[in-house]
Formats: C-alpha cells, structure tokens, sequence
C-alpha cells in the first residue's frame, strides 16, 4: 500500500522556486522530496515559500531582513504569526491525507507539532542551531531568546529529529537535553541525475589551473584563507586562479581583498547564477574548495551540500577536515584534506593537486562513484525511513506514562 508523507516548511525563504536565493535549503527540500517519491511515497507540500510573493525568497531577501533593528523585529514578528497561521492552515490541508509529516526547520516557526496533536507522526529536521545562525552569523534575528526557547522545545517535542551531522547531535543532546534514542542521522545528498558530468557542459572562467567555490558566502566559509594561500602560491610561480560562483555578506569584503593582495585579475566573483547554470560552472573547474573555518561557537556542525555537489560532478575537494568531509572524502584518492583554518596545510595540499593534476580526473571519477553509490537522496531517505521506523515502533515517555 502506497504511503502519503506531507512536507512541510514554514519560512517564506526557504522556496523550490529557481530564483530562490536560499539555494542550498532548495536543494534540500526538493532532494528530500524526489527520495520518497523515488521510493515509492505520494508526497504532499505546504511549502509556505511557495506560496508568498517570490519577492519574499529572491535574492536580495537576507539584506533586507538584516536592514537595521526596527525591520529586522518587524519580520521577526511577521515569522510568529505566519508561523501561527499557517499550522492551521497545513493541518486543514494535509490532515487526512499523510501517514508522516517531515519538517524542514525553521526560526520563530513550527508547522508539525499539530499533526502530533492528532497521531500523525512529526518528523522535524535540524540542521543547524537556527536561533544561532542568523543572530550571530546573519544579523537577521532580534528575539533570539523567544526563538531559542521555540526551536528547541520544537527539538524535544518532536517524534523524530533527522539530525545531519554527528557534531549538531552531540550538541543537542549534551546542551539541550534533546534524547538522542529519537535522533537519526541524515546528512545532506545530492541529486545525481541532476548534477551529472555526463550532461553539462563545462563553463570555464580561466584557460589555467582553476580552483571553484560554489555557495553563500558568509564568513564561516573560509574563502579569506584560499585567497592569501593563493596569492602566496602565485608569487611563488604557480599558476592558480579561483571562481566563486554564490553571493553573501562577505561578497564585497573578499573582493577587495583580492584587490589588495594583488591577484583580482585571477579571482572571478560570478555572483549568484541560476540552478540551471551551476553544474556547467562545478564541470569548468578543476578542483573545487571547501574550507569551511569554526562558527563563531566553537563548532563547526553543518553538513556542506558543496561537497556532494563537486563530487558529484566528479571534481576532487580540497576540503578542511571536519567532520562532513572526513567522512566522505577519501584523502588524496577522491580529494585532499587540510586542517581548518591552517593556512601552511591548505598551501601543501593546494601544491600537491597542482603537481599532479593530471590525476585529478581520475579522483574526480572515483569521487562521482563515490556519491552515486552511498550519497544520493534516495539512499538519505532510505536511512531516514528506516531510522524513522525503529523510533517510532517505540513507546514515547508520554505514552509510557499515560499506560502506567
């Protein structure tokens, strides 16, 4: 008997539309959802991003959320009362038509907790500390203490919580009393149909030795240690240039970084691009960069979707070796891992893939076979049903103590 899953998602940034600027939130929710129907599900969505003006999801809807105290509070209290409205509104929508709900987080928002209330099961995603990313790395939240207190009851209340790294679960369940017997994890995964070396052509920036980037940029990225690597690698006689394909905060202080280390005519900033065009521009590099430095806590917990994308498009990674990456990547055979934020290990591994490029597209190959085989959506979901099932044949506390 087929099964019925309703996806939701609360925040108007997060959209499946192509222009949306939250490109790796889309990659996400259309990932997840292409894994259950591949499976065999019928998936219904109350994707609230999709259904406001696309102005809310655009780019250029992160500035303006971030645009001074008094705008930033006004969203901040937009978020609650659509939150509010909305879970009635999916609830009347979806109630009697899904086995499963699986959230995708969101701050100051929370959809699934009124399926809970009437026996569905409540999936939520966590795949960051949302209250922490976007008061401390985005400047985008004012009550972040109202948005601590609802995300993490959302944690606690949950049925199931699909948790993308080892290190965001450790966190929970050390400093936030999350049970970590409800916690599966599901890190991120890539569409291979999609981003697939077999039917994009490559779009190249340098005739040379290129180096990509292809993401937001926020500080966490790293790109502030690539770019001083490389300047000291050019004075030193290699040829080496990057392409930073993605928009941010960080944008136009990298750029003039650039300028003042001197090598602005080798580093190409494109911007954001379409979904269309990112596969052609992954298949123009030559090896792809992630580097990814602490958070500002102290941790670094995300799951890169970058690293799935480049090895998917049969690029080697050089990657800074936290835990995403040191369990994907396997080192000088599919990429090359460097200490985060060690600019001496950076430079090495970056001199070691220059030396022996010509070795890099057999890396690449055995990288793209790498993903096929363990990390496409459809074997993410896999997990996460399977995960999901052996949680939920288990009596919750609450049932336990309605039985005594």
């Amino acid at each position: 008997m087929q099964r019925h899953l309703g996806f939701l998602a609360a925040a108007p940034r997060i959209s499946t539309h192509p222009d949306a600027e939250m490109a790796g939130p889309r990659s996400r929710v259309l990932g997840i959802i292409k894994g259950f129907k591949t499976l065999n599900w019928d998936v219904d969505t109350f994707i609230v991003g999709d259904r406001v003006s696309k102005k809310w999801s655009a780019k250029g809807s992160a500035e303006l959320i971030s645009k001074g105290f008094l705008r930033t509070l006004a969203v901040d209290i937009v978020r609650i009362g659509l939150g509010i409205l909305n879970s009635f509104k999916s609830s009347v929508e979806l109630k009697n038509k899904v086995d499963w709900v699986y959230e995708y987080a969101a701050t100051l928002q929370c959809l699934g907790w009124i399926f809970q209330h009437q026996g569905i099961p409540w999936i939520l995603q966590a795949e960051a500390l949302l209250f922490y990313e976007a008061k401390a790395e985005r400047k985008a939240l004012v009550l972040d203490k109202l948005a601590r207190w609802m995300e993490i009851r959302a944690y606690q209340q949950c049925d199931v919580l699909a948790c993308v790294s080892e290190t965001l679960k450790e966190i929970l369940v050390r400093d936030y009393d999350i049970p970590k017997e409800k916690i599966v994890l599901v890190p991120n995964g890539v569409d291979i149909d999609f981003i697939n070396p077999k039917i994009h052509t490559p779009k190249r920036i340098f005739s040379g030795f290129t180096i990509g980037f292809v993401g937001s940029l926020y500080a966490w990225a790293g790109l502030d240690l690539l770019l001083e690597t490389m300047s000291e690698l050019r004075n030193e006689g290699f040829d080496i240039s990057l392409a930073v394909v993605g928009d941010g905060a960080m944008r136009a202080t990298w750029q003039n970084l650039a300028q003042d280390l001197g090598i602005s005519k080798y580093v190409s900033f494109r911007g954001q691009v379409s979904w269309q065009e990112v596969p052609q521009y992954l298949a123009g590099f030559d090896i792809a960069y992630s580097g990814q430095v602490q958070l500002q806590m102290g941790k670094m917990y995300l799951s890169p979707m970058k690293l799935y994308e480049y090895m998917a498009m049969a690029k080697p990674v050089v990657a800074s070796a936290f835990e995403d990456a040191q369990r994907l990547i396997a080192d000088r055979k599919t990429g090359f891992l460097f200490q985060p934020g060690n600019k001496k290990d950076l430079k090495l591994a970056l001199i070691e893939a220059y030396q022996n490029r010509e070795m890099l597209p057999e890396m690449g190959r055995l990288a793209r076979t790498e993903i096929v085989n363990h990390h496409s959506w459809t074997a993410r979901v896999q997990t996460l049903i399977a995960g999901a099932e052996k949680i939920l044949e288990k009596p919750s506390l609450s049932e336990i103590t309605q039985t005594i």
